[in-house]
C-alpha cells in the first residue's frame, strides 16, 4: 500500500486521522495551494444507504459555513469528489476544556466566566440561524491562537425547525454525550436551543467543580440521573462561587425547559452584568416530579399550598420516588429483554460500575496530558472519559448493554420498529459471542455491521428522528469502546 498523502480536490494533503465520529472521519491536513494546515472532514458515501448523505453533507456544509462568528470553529471549504464528501475547517491549537479539566481540575472563576460568556455568545449566534449543537461539551470547546474559545463540531447540528429524517442530523454521531444531555434529549424527545443551554450548564458546572453534575455508572443510568435528580447546587461544591454565578448554573440546569433562561442572549447579559436571568429559571430547583410531568408521566400540576401545609407535601414525596423508579425499572427490564434472547445461556456476569462514556482519545481534540505544547485540536473531536479506567472487555460489554437495552426500550415504546431491533439483534448476539470469547477481530466486524444495520434504519425511518437521538451517543460509546478492546 502506498504511503504518499491521500490528496482531496487536488490540494488537501490527508496526512494524520485525528478523529472519528459518526459517518466520518476528521485528518490533519496540507492546503497545498495556500500552504497551511487544516482540518478535513471526510464521509465515505458509500456507507450510506441511499443518496441522502450527499445532500445531508451538503446541507451541513453550507450552514456551518455560513456562521461567522469568532467563538465558532471557521470552515473554509467543501465539496464532494467520488464516494468522499469533504468539509474543510481551520486546525486549532488547542487545549480543550476537557484537556484543562483533566490537567488542572476546576478552572479560576474568572475564567470559567469569561469561557461561559464566549460559549454563550456562540450559542446565541448559532440558534439565531435556527441550529442547534446538542453536544455542547468540554471536549467541543476549544482554545484558539487568539486566545478566545472556539465551539466546535456543528456537523452535527439540526435545522430548529426540521423533523423526521430530513432533519440535519448525521447518523450515528454524538448526538449529545450522557454527563451533559438535556431531560428531554435523554428521553429522545424534541430538542431545540434550550437543550443547549442545559448542556452550558452541565460544562459550567464542571468547569467549577472538577466534574459534571451527574455522573452515573452506564450512560443509560446518567441519563435518569440528569432527567430525575434534583439539581446539585455547585456553591455546595465550591463555596467561592458567587451568588449569581450559582444561580445562573441552577436555572440553566432547570428539569423543564421552559424554566431555564429565556435565550443564550440573555446567558451572554447575565455574564456581562454580573447577575443571573430574573424569573424562576434563575433562582429555583425544580423537583424531580416537574422533570417527570414534562415526560408526560405524571399527573398535571398542582398548585402549590399554602405555608402550612409544606409537611403534607413532604410526607407526599415517596410518590414521585416511586415513579422514577418504575422509569429506571423499564430501562432494566429492556436489559433483561433484550439479554435473555441473545443469549444462548445463562452465564454468570459481573457489574462494573465505571462511567461507559468513550475512552480517552490521542487525537489533538483531546490529547493525553503532557509537558508539551498541545497538538492541533480539530473541529470533531473524538469523545473523552473523567472518569476510571475500566477493563477493555468489561467496558465494551457495558457498552453493548446499554445500547441493546435502549434498543428494547425504544421498541417498546414504538419509536424503533420491529424489523429494525431485529436487524441490530443478529450483530449484537454476534459482538456479544466475540466479547465472550475474546475474539478482537470479530468484534470488530461485528459493530461495522451493527453500524451498517443502524444507519440503515434510520435512512429509511424504521428508526426514528427521536429514538436515533437516544441511540447515537450510545453507539458512539459502543465503537470506541470496541475499538479500545481491539487495540
Amino acid at each position: 500500500m502506498s504511503n504518499e498523502p491521500r490528496r482531496l480536490a487536488g490540494r488537501y494533503e490527508l496526512e494524520d486521522r485525528i478523529g472519528r465520529g459518526g459517518m466520518g472521519e476528521v485528518w490533519r491536513a496540507t492546503d497545498t495551494v495556500l500552504g497551511r494546515q487544516v482540518a478535513v472532514k471526510t464521509i465515505d458515501l458509500r456507507t450510506v444507504p441511499d443518496d441522502s448523505g450527499a445532500a445531508r453533507f451538503e446541507r451541513e456544509a453550507r450552514v456551518t459555513a455560513g456562521m461567522s462568528h469568532p467563538n465558532i470553529v471557521t470552515v473554509h471549504d467543501s465539496g464532494v469528489e467520488g464516494d468522499t464528501a469533504y468539509l474543510v475547517m481551520e486546525l486549532l491549537p488547542g487545549p480543550s476544556l476537557a484537556d484543562r479539566l483533566r490537567e488542572e481540575g476546576p478552572l479560576p472563576l474568572e475564567e470559567v466566566e469569561e469561557v461561559g460568556r464566549q460559549v454563550a455568545a456562540a450559542l446565541d449566534a448559532a440558534h439565531a440561524r435556527g441550529l442547534v449543537h446538542r453536544d455542547i461539551k468540554p471536549a467541543n470547546i476549544v482554545y484558539a491562537g487568539d486566545g478566545r474559545v472556539r465551539v466546535l463540531d456543528f456537523g452535527i447540528t439540526q435545522l430548529g425547525d426540521a423533523t423526521g429524517p430530513q432533519a440535519l442530523t448525521a447518523t450515528h454521531t454524538v448526538m449529545g454525550t450522557a454527563e451533559y444531555l438535556a431531560p428531554e434529549q435523554a428521553v429522545g424527545g424534541r430538542v431545540d436551543g434550550r437543550a443547549d443551554l442545559y448542556a452550558l450548564g452541565c460544562v459550567l458546572y464542571a468547569l467549577l467543580a472538577g466534574a459534571p453534575p451527574f455522573r452515573g455508572p452506564t450512560p443509560v443510568a446518567t441519563m435518569m440521573m440528569h432527567a430525575n435528580d434534583p439539581v446539585p447546587d455547585v456553591a455546595q461544591v465550591r463555596p467561592e462561587t458567587p451568588p449569581w454565578l450559582a444561580g445562573l448554573v441552577t436555572g440553566l440546569l432547570a428539569k423543564d425547559a421552559d424554566a431555564r433562561p429565556a435565550g443564550a442572549a440573555s446567558v451572554v447579559t447575565a455574564f456581562e452584568r454580573h447577575e443571573a436571568p430574573g424569573g424562576a429559571a434563575a433562582t429555583t430547583v425544580l423537583p424531580p416530579e416537574d422533570a417527570i410531568r414534562q415526560m408526560g408521566t405524571a399527573p398535571p400540576p398542582v398548585p402549590a399550598p399554602p405555608p402550612g401545609q409544606q409537611e403534607q407535601n413532604r410526607s407526599s414525596a415517596p410518590m414521585w420516588v416511586l415513579v422514577a423508579v418504575a422509569v429506571l425499572a423499564l430501562a432494566l427490564l429492556g436489559w433483561w429483554a433484550w439479554s435473555s434472547r441473545s443469549q444462548p445461556a445463562p452465564e454468570p456476569t459481573t457489574t462494573s460500575t465505571v462511567t461507559t462514556t468513550a475512552s480517552p482519545s490521542s487525537t489533538p481534540t483531546t490529547p493525553e496530558p503532557t509537558t508539551s505544547t498541545p497538538e492541533p485540536t480539530t473541529s470533531t473531536p473524538a469523545p473523552t472519559t473523567d472518569g476510571p479506567t475500566a477493563d477493555p472487555t468489561q467496558a465494551a460489554s457495558d457498552a453493548l448493554t446499554a445500547f441493546s437495552g435502549q434498543v428494547t426500550a425504544l421498541e417498546q415504546a414504538g419509536t424503533v420498529d420491529k424489523d429494525a431491533a431485529k436487524a441490530l439483534d443478529a450483530p449484537m448476539r454476534d459482538l456479544e459471542k466475540a466479547l465472550r470469547d475474546g475474539d478482537p477481530a470479530a468484534a470488530s466486524t461485528a459493530t461495522e455491521a451493527l453500524t451498517q444495520a443502524y444507519d440503515a434504519g434510520v435512512q429509511d425511518a424504521s428508526i426514528g428522528s427521536d429514538a436515533a437521538a437516544a441511540l447515537d451517543p450510545l453507539l458512539a460509546d459502543l465503537q470506541d469502546a470496541v475499538d479500545a478492546y481491539s487495540a
